[in-house]
């Protein structure tokens, strides 16, 4: 009992240090899923209420989906400036904000980012959703992709490289993924072998765009049947548009792909996934995005974009 009341002092200490007023009440907000990389606070003072942000990282990124994200986008989840320079640029787009950034603050070894809360609560199913907000999302996400780039990375820190090298380094990410996490299984190695093949004959992005690798409706608030704000920006990097679609199609089903990508090809044209869809399913599998799924069923996942666009 001790040491928890002596953790919450510290705890207290450690926000009035960082918000200069007395604190009147911290919530610990749970996204409810394991291996997330921050932990985020509810703080109340009198004066208002904030969300503090900070990494649970004290060493290198690992781990296959920050080890990953390190390698092929060179973004670091204990840098609040990643999320930061992405909020910023999805604040541009008023239909979905980001959270305002109101202090940023290294105390310690570790640096704080201190949020305006935003309204609503974690979404648990883009399916939950009626079509009007599917629609509104689709659009959304076409209005972030309009930012285009010719360079692949981050946000955040500049030089980034040319996009005609993207898929050169997704595939030495791919193979030191395999060979860390992987390397006693001749499935992914398998796997790899027959998607290097593959990579031999794809054409370098058309583009790069703020893509969110962890796509995935946890990632958003929504309220009254809305989606009120985009509030975990962490891993947004500069990639092929597509992969956010790669990502979608595996929290998405049938009915909502159909609203989402109308809302989207209103905006700009709808990408081609077929020529990408398994190497990047790949890349993703191997970043665990949704867990340790087999790969059968991983690349078995029914093609819902597609069909959608065939479909409309």
């Amino acid at each position: 009992m001790r040491e928890q009341e002596q953790g919450q002092e510290h705890e207290q200490g450690l926000f009035r240090q960082l918000l200069g007023e007395p604190i009147e009440d911290v919530l610990v907000l749970d996204p409810g899923y394991s291996g997330h990389a921050s932990d985020v606070w509810l703080v109340k003072t009198p004066s208002r209420e904030v969300v503090v942000r900070s990494s649970r990282m004290s060493g290198e990124p690992e781990g296959e989906f920050w080890l990953g994200c390190k390698l092929l986008f060179g973004i670091d989840p204990r840098r609040m400036e990643f999320m930061e320079s992405s909020a910023k640029l999805l604040n541009g787009i008023a239909t979905i904000p980001a959270p305002k950034t109101l202090a940023k603050r290294t105390i310690g070894d570790k640096q704080y980012l201190v949020v305006e809360k935003m309204e609503g609560v974690p979404l648990r199913r883009f399916a939950d959703l009626p079509d009007e907000a599917l629609y509104t999302f689709g659009c959304w996400l076409a209005e972030v992709h309009s930012h285009s780039f010719e360079v692949f990375g981050n946000l955040a820190d500049a030089p980034n490289e040319p996009k005609a090298r993207f898929h050169e380094r997704m595939l030495a990410t791919m193979e030191h993924l395999v060979q860390s996490e992987h390397g006693d299984s001749p499935e992914m190695n398998e796997t790899l072998a027959a998607v290097k093949a593959e990579m031999a004959h794809l054409r370098e992005p058309e583009t790069c765009a703020p893509v969110l690798v962890d796509m995935d409706p946890s990632q958003f608030l929504a309220l009254g049947g809305r989606i009120t704000s985009i509030v975990d920006t962490e891993a947004y990097v500069l990639a092929p548009p597509e992969l956010d679609f790669i990502g979608l199609e595996y929290v998405l089903d049938a009915r909502s792909a159909r609203p989402v990508l109308a809302g989207y090809a209103s905006v700009r044209n709808v990408p081609d996934l077929s020529v990408v869809r398994r190497p990047y399913r790949f890349l993703y599998r191997l970043l665990g995005v949704q867990g340790s799924v087999p790969l059968a069923d991983w690349f078995a996942h029914p093609e819902w974009l597609e069909g959608a666009q065939n479909d409309g």
